[in-house]
């Protein structure tokens, strides 16, 4: 019978009490129910096991014998063993490295794999004819000779694990395999250190001076060992835990210090049995040298679900703050066995495309693609942060389920290569901080959108983006070039159109946006994209374009109407330098009159229109049209168009549908009308432009009126309004919004028609 026991003291926070679950189950599946099976529920660690909790209490307590965890390769502790066997005395509590001497001359049955681990570890010392010399100088540490050899620290740990993993134990090598990986370029797993260190703190060496408290080495556990252990599994209260005992990284609130007692400081308070179960567990995060399956990766070492740290997801993390990196635990809802779980451990990979997760980003890219195992529900992420002194503590992140895959999360892998570039100049020397805030914002909408989806999300990616443009074309005579760096970061790759629809908004700013961003070329007249930064197409993309191609540019500082002016100018300059017939305005999308007056009115977010324009422009549109959006909310009924902006309309409209002369060709504007604009004289502006409209054979309204002559118009606007006037010429309309303009502004042909309302 499979009895289900709650394990209440075993959650996944912190860190100390989700190694303790691992370390539970793999004791009981290894030494007292090969077939037990495990899963979380909630937030509590469950077993599924014949044992009963009365002989799951006693299993710990009288059978259990616990993994021999020792580093000789750290520190001088090991070392000393040989001379203090003879100075040991059981009468005092044990310091040290006397706590393996007095591992050595214990009795008991339990520890006798660990007695032997220590002994096979001096016998391999004394093969190596490892001696340790005193300093001769004060301040200075004691070296190592190996065959009376004065190697390097790197060189001696080398030889020392390369040796002690051919002649000792397998449950020594889990540990160190757990611990460190010399061969490979970055050795060490953030979860246990330093090679099995936290400053001064030596995991196994407090290891086992957590054994003889719990009484291991005596013939009787400590009195108090059936309390500690109670308060491990079960969470129940317990007296007599340790005062001062180090609990390491693995639970900040025990750690001690200012604020952490009734006092103004206090003691750390640890449980020797909670310390002992959390090692254990450790050792099924076995590392190996690995590439990953990143063919371009160099080789380093991998331990299970670890990456680089990023301060992205919590707004704890600073940027550029000192870390030992990040793991992400992952959790699981149906029960597993102990293979099983190895197996997910052992390969502990998430994978973004053909390449390793380096970092939290990529790691949520890989959770929302389902790069990771299946069958897990949520991961915890730790971040190993230097928080207290000099000392790394596992500071819980958040939680990051695991949800139905996001279906456009495999857009991002178009942005791989250019964002790997862009994030290591963005950790060069001397950075501008406007790149590395772009990133981190860029960082922050890709994590969000993996961690909760939705097409609001993957907006904020895109305009995340096109700031990170913004930021690369900001200076115009070096763009692209980060820091120090003399290697220019290329314009952001083309990103095919069905980025459009994932990232869809139903709003004025969007539709405005998207209107200009859509923006071709027209004869020598570039994309819209030329006018806001200093780029040329290629075959391929784009690319900075070089010093004597930069005319056309003419976007800055943050003014949208003053900016969109500029570009409308700029436009109708080059199409008279190039000589077009008519004027390149042509766009695949275009506004409608509720978005425009809204424009006009200052209704709509500047700020929020031109991120949308940044990132939308970098989207391939010129095969994309309105078939490749989701249908949106029906339009409302159409607003009043103002009859200043209607007729100045008629005259910026692109070839295809502009109005034409009697000879067929395109009616151009007068040079003029921007001028009388940008001064401000909005009545001259739209008294030239209904001239044009007359010398064109179009008879504006009012006209003329029977036996009388012209009756005079006058145009007035709120000051704000004329500011963006002439902005508004340049947002391209739809045919049928053009034939709405014709009707309100010019008088039908041959017979008068009803005017539609208008605002003066």
């Amino acid at each position: 019978m499979t009895n289900r026991i709650p394990l209440p003291g075993c959650r996944p926070e912190p860190l100390l009490s989700y190694l303790k679950a691992l370390g539970v189950f793999r004791l009981v599946a290894e030494q007292a129910d090969k077939t037990a099976r495990a899963a979380w529920e909630g937030d509590v660690f469950v077993l599924h096991t014949a044992l009963s909790e009365a002989t799951l209490l006693d299993f710990f307590q009288n059978h259990y014998v616990p993994t021999p965890i020792i580093a000789p390769w750290n520190g001088e502790d090991f070392f000393k063993i040989r001379e203090l066997v003879k100075k040991h005395d059981p009468a005092k509590k044990p310091k040290g490295a006397d706590v393996f001497v007095a591992i050595l001359k214990s009795r008991t049955e339990r520890l006798e794999p660990f007695r032997e681990t220590i002994s096979q570890a001096l016998k391999v010392m004394d093969h190596l004819k490892v001696v340790r010399e005193k300093p001769k100088e004060q301040g200075k540490g004691a070296t190592l000779k190996i065959e009376g050899k004065d190697l390097g620290t790197k060189e001696v740990k080398s030889l020392l694990v390369n040796s002690f993993r051919n002649q000792l134990k397998d449950s020594v090598v889990a540990w160190m395999d757990a611990t460190l990986i010399l061969e490979a370029r970055t050795g060490f797993s953030p979860l246990l250190g330093t090679g099995g260190t936290d400053g001064n703190l030596d995991f196994a060496l407090n290891f086992a001076q957590r054994l003889l408290d719990i009484g291991f080495a005596e013939k009787q556990l400590s009195p108090q060992s059936e309390g500690w252990l109670r308060n491990a599994l079960n969470g129940l209260p317990a007296s007599g835990l340790l005062k001062g005992a180090a609990v390491g990284q693995y639970d900040p609130g025990r750690t001690g210090g200012v604020n952490a007692g009734q006092g103004l400081d206090g003691d750390s308070r640890v449980n020797p049995w909670e310390y002992v179960l959390m090692l254990e567990g450790a050792l099924l995060m076995a590392g190996s040298v690995t590439r990953r399956l990143d063919v371009n990766a160099p080789e380093k070492a991998s331990f299970p679900f670890t990456v680089n740290a990023t301060a992205v997801g919590n707004g704890a993390l600073n940027e550029g703050e000192d870390s030992h990196g990040e793991i992400w635990l992952p959790l699981w809802r149906n029960p597993v066995s102990l293979p099983e779980l190895r197996h997910i451990f052992a390969e502990g990979r998430a994978q973004v495309g053909k390449q390793q997760a380096r970092n939290a980003v990529d790691f949520a890219r890989a959770i929302a693609g389902l790069g990771v195992d299946r069958g897990l529900t949520s991961f915890t992420r730790y971040g190993f942060m230097k928080r207290f002194g000099r000392l790394y503590l596992a500071v819980p992140l958040n939680r990051f389920e695991t949800h139905t895959p996001a279906k456009d999360t495999d857009l991002l892998k178009e942005l791989d290569t250019w964002l790997n570039r862009f994030r290591r100049a963005c950790a060069g020397d001397n950075v501008q901080p406007r790149f590395t805030s772009a990133l981190r914002r860029l960082d922050e909408a890709i994590f969000a959108y993996c961690r909760f989806g939705g097409a609001a999300r993957f907006g904020e990616i895109v305009r995340a983006l096109g700031q990170c443009e913004r930021m690369l074309a900001l200076n115009r005579d070096n763009p692209g070039v980060i820091g120090k760096s003399k290697n220019a970061i290329s314009p952001v790759p083309v990103l095919s159109k069905a980025w459009l629809a994932a990232a869809q908004e139903d709003s004025s700013e969007f539709r405005i946006a998207l209107a200009l961003a859509a923006m071709r070329a027209t004869g020598n007249v570039g994309a819209l994209r030329t006018n806001l930064e200093v780029v040329s197409p290629t075959r391929w993309g784009w690319a900075w374009a070089k010093p004597q191609d930069r005319h056309a540019t003419v976007w800055a500082g943050d003014d949208l109407p003053h900016n969109l002016q500029a570009v409308l100018e700029r436009r109708l300059i080059d199409a008279v330098r190039f000589g077009l017939e008519g004027l390149p305005l042509e766009s695949h999308f275009s506004a409608g009159a509720d978005d425009i007056t809204a424009f006009l009115a200052g209704q709509v977010d500047d700020g929020r229109l031109a991120e949308w324009l940044w990132g939308l422009m970098l989207i391939d549109l010129s095969k994309a049209g309105w078939e490749d959006l989701a249908p949106t909310r029906p339009a409302p009924e159409a607003q009043p168009v103002l009859r200043a902006y209607a007729l100045l309309k008629l005259l910026f409209l692109p070839e295809y549908h502009a109005l034409q002369t009697e000879g067929g060709k395109p009616i151009k504007p007068e040079p003029s009308i921007l001028a009388h604009l940008r001064a401000g004289r909005l009545n001259d502006a739209c008294q030239t432009a209904a001239r044009r409209l007359r010398a064109s054979g179009y008879v504006p309204m009012p006209g003329p009126m029977s036996g009388r002559g012209l009756r005079p118009a006058s145009y007035t606007l709120p000051q704000p309004m004329q500011a963006r006037l002439a902005a508004a010429l340049l947002i391209p309309v739809s045919k049928p919004e053009r034939e709405r303009l014709v009707r309100l502004v010019l008088r039908a042909a041959e017979a008068e028609i009803e005017p539609e309302e208008v605002t003066l």
